[in-house]
């Protein structure tokens, strides 16, 4: 008896039984989401995965008929290109297949205001941002940095009521999404 359970003991401390397994780890699960209850929590969103170029989220806080639009007012014909919520699916996804990136930031003002704009649908929010705003990307060797000193950026929300999981029985997602660069 006492040979077979030293044979028992050695075939348990060969196969590496105790501390010596192995852990295995999966992928990064990214950064934690909020339940988008809120516009403001809407783009808190918005920032963690644009920084962390998670498409699947980032296409997530747009609703299917989102317009974006970028007016240049500098020159003397002004111009403007608008955007859907493909396009902000194909930029984000550009930014997570290009390895030579190596920093994306979306970082908004300290203090948003959140205010009723009467020329929207019911129920919709506006967020507006005129200092504050920035995006960063690093692209080596070179930078995007941009600063909206004097431009606008303004967030258009529309709510989905009732929505199961959210604590304010709303959910919210990015319904227009105009810059104004002067």
């Amino acid at each position: 008896m006492k040979v077979f359970l030293v044979a028992v003991v050695l075939l348990i401390a060969a196969a590496g039984c105790g501390s010596d397994h192995k852990r295995i780890v999966g992928p990064d699960p990214g950064p934690a989401y909020s339940v988008p209850s809120s516009p403001f929590a809407v783009l808190d969103n918005l920032s963690r995965a644009y920084s962390s170029r998670d498409s699947t989220e980032y296409k997530a806080l747009f609703d299917d008929n989102y317009v974006g639009t970028s007016l240049y007012n500098s020159g003397s014909s002004p111009v403007t290109l608008t955007f859907y919520k493909s396009d902000e699916a194909a930029h984000i996804s550009a930014l997570a297949h290009r390895s030579s990136i190596t920093n994306v930031a979306l970082l908004y003002p300290r203090n948003l205001y959140r205010f009723t704009d009467a020329g929207d649908p019911a129920g919709w929010a506006t967020i507006q941002m005129s200092q504050g705003f920035q995006v960063q990307i690093d692209d080596n060797p070179t930078s995007l940095f941009t600063q909206a000193i004097g431009d606008l950026n303004e967030f258009k929300f529309e709510p989905t009521t009732p929505a199961t999981g959210s604590p304010t029985d709303t959910t919210w997602k990015i319904i227009r999404w105009t810059e104004i660069h002067n």
